[in-house]
């Protein structure tokens, strides 16, 4: 993977914060949206479609806002090299309708892969969270099954096993996502919690009137 030598302290105002990264960022409303709902955390957006991460950065420019930032990039190959280095926690990872492609079997959920996984769960504090979901339930299914099989041993799902959550924990959804809403679809959502461990630090986000992140 290319190696990613990033200044942190010209990128947030504050480095030591702990961090969540949206992988597949898109359009980056999210993270403009709950950046400033959540001022106790870094927001950091990955995206492959370069276009769509320099209108992302214009647009945080322009919003002044010093807790988020995008990066270019192939999170699936590059995540490990670009969070290793971040002086801060890993706190949260969110996955957020990745596209499949259902003519090709074999890359159907391509960005969702093994080697993605296991950088994920290195890098992730004991506690952290993993936010999972698509409007495709299949989607959703074999992304926990690869978080699940790849992930250790040290993931469980943070709440009921048996449904999907019925509401966004952030209550920020994307764009897709409401849209989805919108014309009467249900979201397959859920949270994967990462366990045994010695680190027992806990990250209330209070802004979003839940705690996301706790011992």
């Amino acid at each position: 993977a290319f190696q990613y030598n990033l200044s942190w302290d010209a990128i947030f105002a504050d480095p030591t914060k702990p961090i969540a990264v949206d992988i597949g960022s898109g359009n980056g409303l999210f993270i403009l949206k709950v950046a400033r709902k959540c001022t106790d955390l870094n927001f950091l957006g990955l995206e492959i479609n370069s276009k769509l991460v320099q209108r992302c950065l214009d647009n945080l420019h322009q919003s002044e806002l010093k807790n988020g930032y995008f990066i270019s990039a192939n999170a699936t190959s590059t995540f490990r090299s670009i969070v290793s280095s971040y002086p801060g926690d890993l706190v949260l990872v969110t996955i957020q309708c990745p596209n499949p492609d259902f003519n090709r079997e074999d890359q159907r959920w391509r960005m969702v892969q093994r080697g993605l996984v296991e950088a994920i769960m290195d890098l992730l504090i004991t506690n952290g969270k993993v936010f999972l979901q698509s409007d495709i339930e299949t989607v959703t299914t074999r992304m926990k099954h690869l978080f699940i099989t790849y992930g250790k041993g040290k993931l469980v799902v943070d709440g009921d096993d048996r449904d999907w959550m019925a509401e966004n924990p952030f209550g920020v959804p994307t764009d897709w996502e409401q849209h989805v809403i919108e014309r009467g679809a249900p979201m397959h959502r859920i949270i994967l919690k990462k366990i045994l461990g010695c680190d027992q630090l806990a990250y209330p986000i209070a802004a979003f009137g839940v705690s996301l992140i706790h011992s």
